[in-house]
């Protein structure tokens, strides 16, 4: 049992030295994180601004805000990613 469980974290550590699978697994965590955020932060307040104008409400409907929030979330996310792969590097 002891091996088996030696086994598992040595495959473990290889794949953490991988920068590829380090940024994978950043990027995602932080993708999560700030998509949950954004989505809090719209909900509060889509029923007032969405209704604040024509131009929101005709954005809203065809999806134009939902592809911004996703847009903004990868932007957002990947440099978050990308800042703390640099911190640990240095």
């Amino acid at each position: 049992m002891p091996a088996i469980f030696t086994a598992i974290l040595t495959a473990l550590g290889f794949l953490t030295k991988n920068p590829f699978l380090q940024k994978m697994v950043i990027f995602s965590f932080f993708f999560a994180l700030v998509s949950y955020t954004v989505n809090f932060f719209l909900g509060k307040a889509s029923g007032t601004l969405i209704n604040a104008s024509q131009i929101l409400t005709l954005a809203s409907y065809l999806g134009f805000l939902n592809a911004l929030k996703i847009v903004f979330n990868f932007l957002i996310a990947g440099f978050i990613a990308k800042q703390i792969l640099a911190f640990i590097r240095s």
